[in-house]
C-alpha cells in the first residue's frame, strides 16, 4: 500500500513535502566498504583482541545501516513526504539499527572464534564451536549490555538523522496545490 499518506499529512500541517529520493546506487556504494570489512575481519583477525572487537562492531553497524536504508529504499523510496517525518523516519530506523550493531558485532566474532576452532588442533565442528563462543560473548558482555544498547541507539539516532538530512537535501521539493474550488 503505497499512497502518499506521509504527503497528506504535510499538507494538514503545513510543511515542506518532498519527494524521496532513489536510494539503491548509495546502498550499492556503502556495500562495498562493509563487505571489504566483513572479508578483512573474517580472514584477518584471530580471537577476540580489541582491534577485533572494533571491526566487528563497525561492520555490524554497517551491516545494519545497510539493511536500514534498503528498508527505507523499499517502503518510501519515489514516494512524497515531509521534511519532519522523513527526519523522524530517520532517526526511528538508525536507532533501531545502532541498538542492533552490537549484537550483530558480537555474532560475528562467534562466527570468527568458531572459524579459528576448525582449524585448531582438535578441529571442533562450526556449529557446536559458534554456539559456544556466542553464549560466552553473550555472558561476559551481559554486564554492559545496557551501556552497549544506549550507544548504539544514541550513535545510531543521530547517525540516522544525518543520513534522513542528506536524503532531505537531495530530495526534490514538491510543489504545493492550490485548492480546488468547486
Amino acid at each position: 500500500m503505497r499512497d502518499n499518506l506521509a504527503g497528506r499529512k504535510a499538507t494538514t500541517r503545513g510543511g515542506t513535502v518532498v519527494r524521496v529520493p532513489r536510494l539503491w546506487p548509495i546502498v550499492g556504494i556503502l556495500a562495498t566498504p562493509v563487505a571489504l570489512g566483513l572479508g578483512v575481519f573474517l580472514r584477518r583477525y584471530r580471537g577476540t583482541d580489541r582491534t577485533a572487537m572494533a571491526l566487528g562492531v563497525l561492520v555490524g553497524a554497517g551491516i545494519c545501516l545497510i539493511a536500514s536504508l534498503a528498508w527505507f529504499q523499499r517502503r518510501f523510496g519515489g514516494t512524497e513526504m515531509d521534511r519532519q517525518t522523513l527526519r523522524w523516519t530517520g532517526f526511528q530506523c538508525g536507532a533501531i539499527a545502532g541498538g542492533c550493531a552490537g549484537g550483530v558485532g558480537i555474532v560475528l566474532l562467534a562466527v570468527r572464534w568458531a572459524i579459528d576452532q576448525l582449524g585448531g588442533p582438535v578441529g571442533e565442528q562450526f556449529g557446536p564451536a559458534f554456539l559456544r563462543a556466542l553464549l560466552a560473548l553473550w555472558w561476559n558482555t551481559l554486564a554492559g549490555l545496557p551501556a552497549y544498547l544506549a550507544a548504539g541507539i544514541v550513535l545510531g539516532g543521530a547517525l540516522g538523522l544525518g543520513v534522513a538530512e542528506a536524503v532531505a537535501a537531495c530530495a526534490r521539493r514538491v510543489p504545493n496545490e492550490a485548492p480546488r474550488e468547486e
